[in-house]
């Protein structure tokens, strides 16, 4: 008999951590080998903990899911994430595979979608469903050819959705109404300012806009 899948457990909601936990231990080839409010309570213990597989909520306060899985891949670089909570809207998707998430389980997963992505995630796989399948193919061309471009002209590799917050940065918008404007979450714009600021190796919104202004980098939002 295999071993059982190592699973940790990470979620800003205690009863949500234990409820699930104890649904997962009646699994015969899960073991929970912990549960957590954040990243930072665990990072430091993730060699002796071993999980094959980290369940991550999308919403964690202060870093945010996004964030928790860069810090924990660069801690832990072979293990599984599998992001809870996440939309099927474009740009959380992307954010998720730019971060290097296993996997994406939707706010309305069963248990037995959980199930099935943890035995996927475990093996080395990962599902999702037709449309997110296409989105991702789709921007890995468009990625590619954005990339050759950029790399002739010499400019970073900036994301059309990146390029498009940074535009409504320079109008002056706030994290609030960027996210309004463009119909997405406030912490999906979050995340993208966070990449941003990365990739230009700059430390305020402010200056990315006038990065992006002064090379002509500005596109209009859609």
């Amino acid at each position: 008999m295999e071993r059982p899948i190592r699973v940790l457990i990470i979620h800003r909601n205690r009863l949500f951590r234990e409820g699930l936990a104890f649904v997962l231990a009646q699994q015969q080839d899960i073991t929970v080998v912990g549960s957590f409010p954040g990243a930072g309570e665990v990072v430091a213990e993730l060699v002796r903990l071993t999980p094959d597989v980290i369940l991550l909520d999308l919403c964690l306060p202060g870093r945010e899911g996004m964030g928790e899985a860069r810090l924990i891949r660069g801690v832990f670089p072979e293990v599984k994430i599998l992001m809870m909570g996440v939309s099927e809207l474009e740009c959380d998707v992307l954010a998720c595979a730019e971060a290097g998430v296993t996997g994406c389980l939707p706010k309305e997963a069963s248990l037995e979608d959980l199930l099935n992505h943890i035995q996927a995630a475990a093996a080395g796989e990962a599902l999702c469903s037709p449309k997110v399948a296409g989105l991702l193919l789709s921007r890995v061309a468009e990625s590619g050819r954005e990339k050759q471009l950029r790399q002739v002209r010499g400019l970073p590799n900036l994301t059309r959705r990146e390029l498009e917050i940074i535009a409504l940065i320079e109008e002056g918008l706030s994290n609030k109404e960027i996210a309004i404007r463009l119909q997405i979450e406030v912490q999906t714009v979050k995340n993208h300012i966070h990449n941003i600021l990365e990739k230009l190796q700059l430390d305020g919104r402010r200056e990315a806009a006038r990065f992006a202004r002064e090379r002509g980098l500005l596109v209009s939002a859609t």
